[in-house]
């Protein structure tokens, strides 16, 4: 008799350690989908950045892109290019110039992205983790997505003959436990941060009110959002940045736009080529034609 008491009660204690669990279960994997939104974005502090470079060190490294002289050691100003998909310049604040301010300079990979929206062969995509990737095997170097971007990041590579650009290290964010991107897991001083999207708007709007509110945050509205936000000392326009409206780029508007003026450009120089080849045409006829 006492066997069998023992036996219902054990039985008893497991279903409800069963149904206990079930709950658990459920109430906390809703618990973590909401709290750990899917997509991703980096912060960048310039009151932290030293201007040691190591950013651009490693985007080069990761991505196999070619080193250029003196780039690293300098504190000359550079651009963005093919093989530069990130830039840390020196700036000057144009109201006071005795401030000065190191800036990462990346693509910026907006929510809602105009280049995307203009690419005549959907060589761009906005992956659902956040990152702006180009499919180089299907760009056509037509550079759209430039005159598109708000921020005039993508550039063309005249050896490849396509358009390249930041990624945000996409191919190093695995589905559950990501992987920093190349730069923020060098920067040794914390001015690159990376972490889902709602928590990197947490983070820079907390250091910007510890630092007493005068900061900028950049990225929370221009051209709509982006999943990069940069934290600057003063406004973008007193740093000499490019001042991005803030607003989505109407992509519709804007593809239209673009692709008249690229028809009637590319209209305009396939006109002087044939007309460089017929008179071209017509000398070495009447070279030939002259008795020799």
């Amino acid at each position: 008799m006492g066997s069998n008491q023992t036996t219902k009660t054990d039985r008893r204690r497991f279903l409800k350690l069963l149904a206990g669990a079930s709950v658990y279960a459920a109430l906390g994997s809703a618990g973590i989908a909401h709290a750990r939104p899917t997509r991703y974005g980096k912060l960048m502090d310039t009151g932290l950045c030293i201007g040691c470079k190591r950013c651009m060190s490693a985007c080069k490294r990761w991505n196999n892109l070619e080193v250029e002289r003196n780039e690293l050691t300098t504190d000359r100003e550079i651009d963005l290019t093919a093989n530069n998909w990130i830039v840390v310049n020196l700036l000057t604040d144009s109201k006071n110039r005795f401030k000065t301010t190191y800036i990462h300079w990346a693509c910026h990979h907006c929510i809602e992205p105009a280049c995307v929206g203009v690419c005549p062969v959907k060589a761009l995509t906005k992956l659902s983790k956040g990152p702006v990737v180009i499919n180089e095997k299907k760009c056509i170097g037509c550079r759209y997505c430039f005159q598109a971007c708000p921020f005039k990041v993508p550039r063309f590579d005249f050896e490849k003959r396509v358009t390249r650009k930041c990624h945000q290290c996409y191919d190093r964010i695995p589905l559950l436990n990501y992987m920093k991107p190349a730069c923020v897991a060098a920067c040794p001083v914390g001015a690159l941060h990376f972490d889902y999207k709602e928590e990197i708007i947490k983070e820079a709007k907390q250091r910007v009110q510890q630092r007493g509110g005068s900061s900028y945050i950049m990225g929370l509205t221009e051209a709509g959002g982006t999943d990069m936000l940069t934290i600057l000392p003063t406004n973008p326009q007193d740093l000499n940045l490019v001042v991005a409206p803030k607003k989505i780029v109407n992509q519709n508007l804007d593809k239209i736009r673009i692709t008249a003026a690229g028809f009637m450009g590319a209209s305009g120089l396939t006109g002087l080529m044939y007309l460089y080849a017929a008179l071209t045409r017509k000398a070495d006829k009447e070279g030939h034609d002259q008795p020799k």
